[in-house]
């Protein structure tokens, strides 16, 4: 049985059509935009590899976030993230933007709170009801059709670890088998809007589970959590069907022009693109780092250098990784530059065309898992219809032959009284 599911799994990936950036274009209007939300099982180490693997199987699915990872797909997850952080987030679109398509994974950290063996029923009773409170939120949004929750993974802990680490991951691997027994019994009432995939009773049973899953899944771990999910996001997301006549892709610059540093990011990679308005030097020298790092997070602060060739005049960038939710500044040498952009990674690791603020990128190519949408403007709403004119002839009371419309007509008569026949006659 192992070697015929390991054989489907191959041929899956054998079979799978791996679209390159002229054929996304093709996909504009026709795509699965799916936002994941999650902590960092969603995203951290090589969790970029679950939505590479999503995308290999089901090529018209676009990822949706405000924030990438390694290959630089968008998401919507957040290291260290229980249930009650994302219930916090859940309203802000710049944490949690707008899709129709909603991959829900969350609650292992939750679970971590369960010390005891009298604690597990209590915790998994507070996560399952909180998930329930994210689900409630995202199933009344009126542009989601659906919600693919995943049930919390098994998680284990290997190596040289004390047994007090040992207990504690036990009651925490018990504690979300737990959340998800009850889920499994009470999502029912969300109908066919919230479609779960079972995670834990695909992944338990493997031999190779704790050495690829663990508590962050390797990248051979991220290929089995595809084959489970692939198959039943594919049965229940539906390409959309709109036109599009202009295609591009949403870009947010995050830089500050004004107080030179980056808006507060969320940890992840980002493209830092900029002009070269002059050259002082034979290399240019760029140090990007995190500025007003809280004293817990100085360890973990982002100090990069880099150096870089560029001719006056062109644009020339880095990709760089910020663990923590700060700003970004950088400092120059051997060069003064210009029309700086810092934008979350796309997939083609490369910079968008300059601009300001949120704007639309419809010149630089579109590579598979962007969401494309309508660059082009809207069409000038028509003309409100109005009503005829209507000639009112001489009278005294209202002077002079005039076109009035047939409201103001009405105000006329009101101020002169019912008893002028020329506006009665009118007004018929």
């Amino acid at each position: 049985m192992k070697k015929i599911c390991l054989l489907i799994i191959a041929l899956s990936a054998f079979c799978c059509v791996k679209l390159g950036a002229s054929d996304t274009k093709q996909l504009a209007g026709k795509q699965i935009d799916l936002c994941m939300i999650g902590d960092s099982i969603t995203w951290w180490g090589e969790g970029d590899c679950f939505r590479a693997g999503l995308l290999k199987q089901i090529p018209e699915l676009a990822f949706v976030g405000t924030h990438t990872a390694k290959f630089g797909y968008s998401h919507a997850g957040e290291g260290g993230n229980g249930t009650r952080s994302v219930l916090a987030r859940l309203n802000d679109p710049e944490r949690v933007p707008p899709a129709r398509y909603y991959h829900l994974l969350i609650g292992i950290n939750d679970c971590a709170n369960a010390r005891s063996e009298e604690m597990i029923a209590p915790r998994a009773r507070l996560t399952a009801d909180n998930i329930k409170k994210i689900l409630d939120n995202l199933c009344a949004r009126p542009y989601v059709d659906k919600v693919f929750l995943g049930m919390i993974l098994p998680c284990s802990i290997e190596g040289k670890v004390t047994p007090e680490a040992l207990k504690r991951f036990d009651l925490r691997d018990r504690t979300g088998s737990k959340t998800n027994e009850i889920l499994r019994n009470e999502v029912s009432k969300y109908g066919n809007k919230v479609v779960i995939i079972e995670y834990e009773q695909a992944l338990r049973p493997l031999e190779e589970r704790k050495t690829i899953i663990r508590l962050h899944p390797n990248a051979a771990g991220y290929e089995k959590i595809v084959a489970v999910a692939a198959p039943v996001i594919s049965k229940h997301a539906k390409a959309d069907s709109k036109t599009i006549k202009k295609p591009g892709v949403e870009v947010n610059n995050l830089w500050n022009d004004s107080t030179k540093t980056s808006k507060g990011l969320i940890p992840g990679w980002f493209t830092l693109s900029f002009k070269v308005n002059k050259i002082n030097a034979s290399k240019i020298n760029i140090t990007v780092k995190n500025t007003n790092v809280p004293k817990k997070d100085v360890y973990r602060m982002t100090n990069k250098k880099f150096t870089l060739s560029a001719k006056q005049g062109e644009r020339t960038f880095v990709n760089v990784y910020t663990a923590i939710s700060s700003p970004l500044t950088i400092t120059v040498k051997g060069a003064s530059v210009g029309d700086i952009m810092l934008e979350k990674m796309r997939p083609s690791k490369k910079p968008s065309v300059y601009g300001k603020g949120k704007f639309i990128d419809t010149t630089s190519a579109f590579m598979p898992g962007e969401l494309l949408v309508e660059a082009a403007p809207a069409p000038a709403p028509a003309p409100a219809k109005q009503s005829p004119a209507v000639r009112i002839p001489q009278t005294p009371a209202t002077g002079a032959v005039q076109r009035v419309m047939p409201h103001t007509m009405r105000t006329i008569n009101k101020a002169y009284g019912s008893h002028n026949s020329a506006l009665e006659e009118a007004l018929r």
